[in-house]
């Protein structure tokens, strides 16, 4: 594997560009865990971990990491995602859980070789249309967040196996809904509220 990744360290230095790496290459890739260290070789970075920083928004700096693919931005302070987030065209995981995050720019449709999306325990009250353009989305886990509204583009992520919508307020026919929008998913509920406003 590491005569793999030295290959491919290779290339992106030849190339300015990286092809994409299968889930064993991005386990065994080197984990940057801060801009500092990033920004020595911003082309080489592919697997960027920055949980747990205290991050009140996205560093610029990331823009500048073109071969991207993993980027863990949890248990930070973020109130937003910036827009040119959809810049980063190589990232296959993106994970925002435990942030303040509300809304999420339209530009995140543009990230089309996103795969695995985690944003839970947020505070996102909507999805944008654009969610639809994420046509290799394989899971999407938005456990706990505000959501109240669910486009119909959802049902162009026919790549979908797996979203999360547990502990979130969902009536039965709006479940039965977000289901006909993803019938090749598994769509995890928890039981709707009997209860009246």
């Amino acid at each position: 594997m590491k005569k793999v990744l030295c290959g491919l360290l290779l290339l992106t230095s030849l190339t300015g560009s990286a092809q994409l790496l299968d889930s064993m290459g991005l386990e065994t890739a080197k984990v940057y865990e801060s801009i500092e260290e990033a920004n020595t070789e911003p082309t080489q970075v592919v697997k960027l971990d920055l949980a747990k920083k205290k991050l009140t928004q996205v560093p610029e700096d990331i823009r500048k990491y073109t071969n991207l693919q993993y980027l863990d931005l949890s248990k930070n302070r973020l109130k937003g995602l910036p827009t040119w987030i959809g810049e980063l065209k190589s990232l296959q995981f993106l994970i925002l859980s435990r942030n303040n995050i509300d809304s999420l720019p339209p530009q995140i449709g543009d990230l089309t070789n996103l795969k695995y999306f985690i944003m839970n325990r947020c505070d996102l009250e909507s999805l944008p249309p654009e969610i639809g353009n994420l046509k290799n989305l394989e899971y999407l886990d938005l456990w706990d967040d505000n959501l109240d509204d669910f486009p119909n583009d959802l049902t162009k992520l026919t790549k979908l196996r797996a979203l999360d919508l547990r502990t979130i307020n969902i009536s039965d026919e709006e479940q039965a809904t977000i289901k006909s929008y993803l019938p090749h998913a598994i769509v995890y509920f928890s039981p709707s509220c009997a209860c009246k406003d």
